[in-house]
């Protein structure tokens, strides 16, 4: 019966789409079409280019900011905006050609301190909905099919329970993440997976997870396609006990909820193949608006090039990453890889470098009757480590050692030791927290 009212829904999206003009099958089959060119091709600069031609024509003649800043500079030359800029002159962004009650708003969870709101109008929100169907089918899905999503809930974002039947949508509740929470999580996973479903997580959960299922014997019936893992670095460790368990495919992607899917990993772990039809993706260095070098990690900076409510030219993401190159098929595509996650979040060892987060987590989940750890740079030198351990832990003295290879021997390095380390209002798990300002 579920299976059957699947397909109801697959068909009946589909053939409202069609009554509508077909736009959401259309960009869908652009996404596809332009996962098949090489990065290298002309058609893919050309088409970026005429896109950005006509986004900025857009932005300088409807909205305020642009207009005012930007009138007659090249590309090029635009400024970089992130979000304090946004959010302190919003509505200068609004086009003016927009009604804003008639606009879909979107809400950051605002996890790291202030939340934030963007809009977009009808097509740009059509554009992520192909966005969401294209990439899902990578793991098996197909609309109308169940999809599993494993979040911290509110009011807010719960919608409404014919909403979810309509879409097939199973939400999941992650805020408590103890044993029997997640054998319960479990269970109604079993219970919701019987005809097969896609299942979306925080990374940090698939985290938990992975650890559960490494100190319990618990079997579960699980028919599960694939896992798509987001928001937070999905370490390797994770996806290989996640695949093993599930018995299917899982990958991490880069996305966020004001502009939409930017890329999702493929044939390289954490190598994001970047969404080129919709979004041109540039990086420039950490503490200068200077484009960096190809492999060069800098600030991962957006240009959306289909959100005509609020454009965002040049918008910096707040996360880090490098440009690189993947085959794929045959053809080169362009890709982010090093991704650090969100700038604020970085490390610095005591000389100043920057030191990649995922080092740091390898080297405490290498480490038995470690339960949950956050690792803290209060200083340039001075950094905290909150650990929630076993009685029969015993190796404080080893994690430092550890740490002073990768920080430096000057390092100042304490240790809290706590019952539980809470998750933030957004319901992810930060291990890794920078609280100075470099």
């Amino acid at each position: 019966m579920d299976f059957g009212l699947s397909k109801i829904r697959n068909q009946a999206f589909w053939l409202v789409d069609k009554l509508k003009g077909g736009n959401i099958r259309d960009y869908y089959n652009n996404l596809k079409r332009a996962e098949e060119i090489d990065s290298f091709s002309p058609l893919v600069r050309e088409k970026q280019k005429k896109a950005i031609e006509q986004l900025i024509q857009h932005s300088i003649s409807s909205t305020n900011y642009y207009n005012r800043c930007c009138n007659g500079l090249d590309f090029e030359h635009f400024p970089i905006i992130n979000k304090n800029i946004i959010r302190n002159r919003q509505n200068e962004f609004i086009s003016n050609i927009f009604k804003k009650d008639q606009l879909i708003t979107m809400h950051t969870s605002g996890s790291t301190g202030t939340p934030f709101i963007s809009y977009q109008n009808v097509q740009k929100k059509k554009r992520v909905i192909a966005e969401l169907i294209y990439y899902n089918e990578k793991l098996g899905y197909f609309v109308g099919k169940n999809l599993i999503f494993l979040r911290s809930l509110t009011a807010k974002n719960k919608g409404s329970k014919l909403l979810r039947f309509l879409q097939n949508l199973t939400l999941i509740n992650v805020f408590e993440l103890n044993d029997n929470a997640i054998d319960s999580m479990l269970k109604k996973i079993e219970r919701k997976s019987s005809n097969g479903s896609v299942l979306m997580s925080y990374a940090s959960t698939l985290d938990a997870f992975r650890d559960y299922f490494n100190q319990t014997n618990r079997s579960y019936s699980l028919n599960v396609t694939g896992i798509i893992s987001g928001s937070e670095m999905l370490y390797d460790d994770t996806r290989e006990v996640m695949e093993n368990v599930f018995q299917c495919k899982c990958i991490s992607r880069y996305s966020n909820q004001e502009n939409g899917v930017l890329g999702q990993d493929d044939v390289e772990n954490n190598v994001f193949l970047i969404n080129e039809a919709h979004y041109l993706i540039e990086i420039f260095k950490i503490d200068e608006d200077v484009l960096a070098a190809e492999g060069e990690v800098g600030r991962i900076v957006i240009t959306d090039l289909y959100n005509y409510a609020m454009p965002m030219i040049r918008y910096d993401t707040g996360d880090i990453g490098a440009i690189t190159y993947v085959d794929v098929k045959g053809i080169k595509k362009k890709c982010i890889n090093n991704f650090g996650g969100r700038k604020i979040d970085m490390v610095y060892k005591v000389d100043g470098s920057i030191l990649s987060p995922h080092k740091i987590s390898v080297t405490f989940w290498s480490f038995t009757g470690i339960n949950q750890f956050q690792f803290i740079q209060l200083g340039p030198r001075d950094y905290k480590v909150v650990l929630n351990v076993a009685s029969s832990f015993n190796s404080e003295s080893q994690i430092v050692e550890r740490l002073y290879k990768l920080l430096g021997e000057t390092a100042e390095i304490r240790f809290s030791y706590v019952e539980d380390i809470p998750a933030l209002s957004s319901g992810k798990r930060k291990y890794i927290m920078n609280k100075w300002e470099k």
